[in-house]
This record gives structure tokens, sequence and C-alpha cells, in this order.
């Protein structure tokens, strides 16, 4: 005896009438549509340990861009009917085609929602194929599949008899609308084969668990000779698969992923299949405990109320128990006095919902996977690796947890799993012992795992090797100089010999100063926090050290007659290796830089905005005086330059602050009298200049600066032509607020 259970994938409605449905029937062998080449890790399902919702990975171990997921939650009838098998000791086997096969032919399409269309013309015709449930909505008036699904069957009690009416809908769609699809057919071919094998087995009592759309193919089986099933399938070439356990999410299963449809409320539908009866209660008890979370008043009386308005609405739609529209309108209605703003937020967690699945150390997993979940613990990051939302993560590097939390996300970085990403700015900068995490796993990071396994079992071993692979294609300083820093934030010594070894035959063979500079920052903050994170750093000193002086010795050669853009980008360069060197705190290589810097202002090739930059620098090591300094600026401001150039030179020497001129007054006269001589076309065409540089400082000192303005600027202190009156000076001052605003 044969009997078809034709099933919507992740249907609450479905588990429970297929789960009474077997109960009844008592078969003594279940074919299961899940691709065959999942079939060997089947018996893993029977693990009490494993915490829904989880997925079937299915991939190919020499190309892993080939993979499929097959995702189960509890309500999953594929999943309720693994578990009747094992609890009734009932032989099972997947009967779909084998993923193998779809891999050899690349036939994996992007996973995407399947939306019915009712707008153009044509496309339900079109989409009958790929949802058939469409189409029945279609015919009883819902222009959406799920509120009809949702209504018809997951609210209503069905008796098993369901299955008959729904082998005789899809039957009747399907001889309106002859399904020719290759993929399809072959699939369908495969499971006809596997079920004549079960009935040459001996098998009586045959159940087969498939989506409804392929019952009429499986039921008639007998239509179709077995010779033309094979001739379909013979000369295909299969593939050679993998498949293992891996831990799904709520949030992935409202989109439809790899194998099998994706659910809208996959939090709405655990509540029906758990609570079909009280599931209105339950969901509007939480409504009500996460607003009062929120400090939203959301009291027991208001839940009740929120309840019987789902109910009414429910009655005056003929449905048996409110669905989820009927409970957002009276939750929006009762809670948040008919805004649906107030609501908005609750959507991801109480109709979506946030769970995350985990599969026990039991389940067989490749070497790295169960480093990486060992790692995991030691480091107590096990609630944020579980966590649906992007969880910040400040780490004290000075706790050995935290450091080894700290270790593994560089690590897992190292192999393209990218778990954190390090914010920066201001408002993390907390000092060198604190590191400020963003954390988000999601599940699709367990094909990354199995491809990093392939650089070793342990997770320090496979980015030691990778960084080490990496290094020895990478032929330029400023990139190697970052993969030496990853590896020593990760701490992996394996790695560190050779990419030191690496970094001294590029550094060598690098002459242009400014590949020099782009490294030397990275490998100088290498050296001032490697104490923090107990690093070894003194094969990076040795190599820093080396380089530095040939630096110095090409900078000026290497600024030589460069355009604007390039010298604001070495200019950049510029301040930041000053910076770096001054933490060295080597007074060798100190003197070596001050000479490069000098030697940069007086080189007449060299851009004005560097020379700026260069004797701004020497100003404040005090190596040159106010004296010098104001030579300088003389120079660069006479007339005799061009007043752009003067303005791109002024530009590089207040970088940063402009109190060198409130607490300088040389300087600030030099300025003054510079102003004074511009000609009005040529002040015209510089303004936008100074105005980009005097809007970079902090508005005290533009203010001081104004003050300053005010005070010199008046008609006594000001060099006027002749028959010029002071109401006419005074039409200056609005330009120069304007400046310094």
């Amino acid at each position: 005896m044969l009997k078809v259970f034709g099933i919507r994938h992740h249907g609450p409605g479905s588990s429970r009438s297929l789960e009474q449905a077997l109960e009844q029937f008592q078969p003594d062998t279940i074919l299961i549509e899940s691709p065959a080449d999942a079939e060997s890790v089947l018996k893993y399902a029977a693990d009490p340990a494993i915490k829904l919702p989880v997925a079937i990975l299915v991939y190919n171990p020499n190309d892993l861009n080939q993979a499929s997921y097959l995702p189960y939650a509890a309500f999953s009838p594929e999943w309720v009917t693994m578990q009747f098998g094992f609890k009734n000791e009932i032989p099972m086997k997947f009967m779909d085609l084998p993923l193998g096969y779809n891999f050899s032919e690349q036939e994996q399409e992007p996973a995407q929602k399947i939306i019915f269309d009712f707008d153009k013309k044509g496309k339900q015709e079109a989409d009958i194929h790929r949802d058939p449930l469409g189409k029945m909505a279609t015919l009883a008036g819902y222009s959406d599949s799920e509120r009809w699904w949702e209504t018809t069957f997951e609210q209503q009690f069905n008796p098993t008899e369901i299955f008959e009416q729904i082998e005789a809908m899809i039957t009747a769609l399907r001889e309106a609308q002859p399904d020719d699809r290759t993929d399809t057919l072959r699939r369908e071919a495969f499971m006809r084969i596997t079920l004549r094998q079960a009935i040459k087995d001996g098998f009586e009592k045959i159940a087969v668990v498939c989506g409804a759309w392929h019952v009429p193919a499986i039921t008639e089986f007998q239509k179709y000779k077995q010779s033309a099933d094979k001739a379909f399938l013979k000369g295909h070439k299969k593939i050679k698969t993998k498949a293992t356990w891996i831990p799904w999410s709520y949030e992935r299963l409202a989109f439809e992923s790899g194998y099998g449809a994706g659910v809208k409320s996959p939090a709405w539908y655990d509540l029906l299949f758990h609570h079909k009866k009280n599931a209105s209660i339950h969901w509007m008890a939480k409504v009500s405990g996460l607003l009062r979370e929120e400090g939203i008043d959301a009291s027991a009386a208001h839940a009740v109320e929120a309840v019987r308005l789902a109910e009414t609405l429910a009655t005056i739609r003929n449905l048996q128990i409110p669905g989820i529209l009927e409970l957002k309108e009276a939750a929006m209605t009762v809670f948040g006095n008919g805004s649906i703003e107030t609501l908005s937020w609750i959507e991801k967690r109480l109709i979506i919902g946030e769970r995350y699945g985990e599969v026990p150390d039991t389940i067989p997993m490749i070497p790295l996977q169960k480093d990486l979940e060992k790692s995991i613990k030691s480091a107590r990051l096990t609630k944020e690796r579980n966590s649906l939302e992007k969880v910040d993560k400040k780490l004290d590097l000075r706790k050995k947890t935290n450091l080894d939390a700290s270790r593994l996300i560089h690590r897992l970085n190292i192999l393209d799993i990218p778990w954190g990403s390090l914010l920066e700015g201001a408002e993390f900068a907390t000092g060198s012992f604190s590191e400020h995490w963003g954390l988000k796993w999601v599940p699709d990071f367990a094909i990354k795992i199995i491809e990093a396994g392939m650089w070793g079992n342990t997770v320090s071993e496979a980015a030691s090797r990778k960084l080490v692979e990496k290094a020895k294609e990478t032929t330029e300083l400023s990139p190697l100089s970052a993969q030496v820093a990853s590896s020593l934030l990760a701490d992996l010594p394996a790695a560190i010999p050779f990419l030191i070894k690496r970094l001294r035959e590029i550094s060598t063979l690098t002459n242009d100063a400014l590949h020099l500079m782009d490294s030397l920052p990275s490998l100088v903050r290498i050296l001032r926090y490697g104490n923090v994170r107990k690093t070894d750093t003194e094969q990076v000193r040795t190599v820093v050290e080396e380089f530095i002086p040939r630096l110095c010795i090409g900078l000026t050669a290497s600024c030589v007659s460069l355009d604007e853009e390039n010298s604001k980008d070495v200019f950049d360069k510029i301040v930041s290796a000053n910076h770096a060197i001054s933490i060295l705190g080597n007074a060798s290589l100190q003197t070596s830089w001050n000479t490069a810097l000098k030697q940069m202002v007086l080189h007449p090739a060299i851009h004005p905005i560097l020379k700026g930059a260069c004797t701004r620098i020497l100003f404040e090591k005090q190596l040159y005086d106010v004296k010098e300094t104001a030579t300088q600026m003389h120079y660069a401001l006479s007339m005799a330059n061009e007043a752009t150039e003067s303005a791109t030179w002024l530009e590089g020497f207040l970088h940063g602050s402009g109190l060198l001129l409130i607490h300088n007054p040389s300087l600030w006269k030099i300025l003054d009298e510079w102003v004074d001589d511009i000609s009005m076309s040529n002040f015209k065409e510089i303004i936008p200049l100074l105005r980009r540089t005097f809007s970079k400082f902090p508005g005290a000192e533009r203010e001081k600066m104004l003050q300053l303005a005010k005070r010199i600027f008046t008609p006594k202190k000001l060099k006027t032509p002749a028959n010029t009156s002071a109401k006419e000076v005074e039409q200056f001052l609005p330009t120069i607020r304007l400046l310094l605003s």
C-alpha cells in the first residue's frame, strides 16, 4: 500500500496533519523528499541535543562555491517525519535527486523569494510550477498565497483527509498546466526509481512525504515506464558530495535559501505548531512583555483586550482563530493607539523570530569546526555567536579571555570569516588596552569554515598557513606590512618568521620612500601595542630600523615635482610617518628624519603644501625657532609667489591647529601683512583655499582669531589708499568674519 502526503515545506498545519496521518497509517518505511546525497547524515537528526532550527549542508568538497542548505524547524513536516520514524524505528530514505547532479551541470539558481505577481499578464501561468499554492490562493480570492495557506491549513483543524484534497487540487492544476521543466521531470524520475526500489525491497506500507506539487507524479508512478525514468537520468554526471549539519536561524528561514521554501513568519508558525489553541494569547503576552521592557505602558488588561479584538476580527472574517494579520491589527489598535510605528520594531522578534539553532559536538564536524567551537567557548563568545542581532563587544586586552577573544576574531578575519568588524573613531578610542568590535554571526559562515579547513585543522594553523601563502604572492611592502600586523594581532607565531623574512626582502627591494612610508604606521603600531597583546615584536623593530634611514634618504627625491593631488596624498603620509617615528623614541632615526624634513623645506621643487607641513613639524620639534619659522613664512608668503601657492603653503603650515598663530604674534603679523598686500582679484581667488584651512580649526580658535582680526583691522591700523574712508574699510570686515567662521 502506498500513501503520498503532499505537504508545504515548513508548514505547521501540514506537520500536525501529517503526524496524525502517519500514526493512523503506521508505514513500514518512509520516503522523504530530500536529496539522496544528504541521507548520510539523516541518522544524526535523532540526536536529542540538537536545538532547532538547523540545516543540512550539502557541498562539493572540490568546489565550495557549489553548496546547498536544507533547513528544518520544529514545525517542518520533514523534521516531524524524521522524528516519527526514529521514535517508531521505521527505516527512512531520502528520495530526491542528489544535489551532485545539479552541481555537475551548474544548474543552481540564486536564492530568491517566490512572489506571485498579479499585475503582469501571463505571470500567473508561469508561476504555477514554482508556486502552485499561489495559484490556488488566486482562485480562492486571496492576493497573498501565504495568507490563504495560513487561513485554510494552519488555522483550521484539518483531518488527515486533507492530503487527499491537496492531491486532487494539484492533479487538476498539473493537468491544466503540464510541467515540462527538465529539472522537475528529472527529480520526479529519480523519486519514482527510489519508490520502485522500496517496493522491490519488500516494503508493503510505504509512506511518501513530498512537496504537494510532486504528488501526482508519485501516486501515478505506474503510468511511467521504469526504463524511461532510468533513461532520463542516464548520461548525467554526478559529482561526489559531502554533507553535515549546521546551525540555522529563523531570520534565515524567513527567506528561500537553497533547497526548500522560506516562510514569512517562522516565530508565528512555531506558536501555531506548539500552542495552536492558545497561540493568540501567547503572542499577545509576548507583545506586552516586550513593550514593558521598553518602558511602554502595556498591562495584562491591554493584552486581554487585544486578544478579544483579534478574535472579533477573526469572527468577522470567518476564521476559526486569529491569524497574524488580525493579531497585528489588534496590537496596533490597543497598544499603539492606531500607530504602526509603536509595533514595527516588534515584527522581527515576534513574527520572524530571534532563534538560533545549535548542533551538538556529538555530530561529526570537520576538525577546524571542532576547534572553532572549542575556541568560541573558551573565549566566552557563545552568547555573541548565537545572537541574531549585531552585538557591540568591548574587549579589555589585559584580561585573558578578552585577549583570547580578540585573537580568535582576528584569526577568523584572516580566514575570510568576517564575524567581527573593528569599530574605529573617537567614540570608541579608549586606549591601547581596549578593542571595540561589532559581531554578527550568520549561518552562511558554515561553508566558509569548510573552505578554511583546507588550510589546517585548527583556527590558528589555518590562519597561519593562509597568511604565509598570501605573503608568498605579495610583492608590495604596504600590504605585506598589513599581513605582518595581522599575524601579530592574531598571535600566529608559526607565521611570523616567514612574514618577517618576506618583509625584509621586499623592503630591501623597495627604493620608493613613499612606499616605505605607507607601511611604517602599521608596523610602529605593532611595536607600540605589542606588549599589550603579549607578542614578541623585536623582529619587526629590526626591520623598521633598517628601512627608516633609506626612507629619509629618498624622501625628497620622491616628492620632487608632484602635482597637487599627489602632494596632498604625500602630505598625509608625512604626517603619519612623523607621528610613527616620534613614537619609536630612537634618537638616531629621529635625527635622520629631521634632516630629511629640512631638505624638503629648502628644495625649490617641492610642492608648497609639503613645505608648509614640514616647516610646521620642525617648529613643533623646536628645530626651528620663531625667527627661523617667520623667515620661512616670509619666503612662502612673499609677493614673488603666486597667491594660490602661498595659500597652499599656509594650508600645510597650519594643519591641525591654529594656536600657532594665536600664541606667536610675529607669525600672525606676517599673515596679516600678506593678506593686506593681496590684490582684490587674487584675494577672491584664494578665499576658498583659506576657508578650507581655517574651517578645520575648533570654534574657540576661530573666535580668538576673529578677535585678533578686529583689533588689527581698524581704520587707524589699516594701510589704506588715498581717498579711502573708514566706512569703506569697514566693508572688508564681513569677509574676514566669513573667512574665520
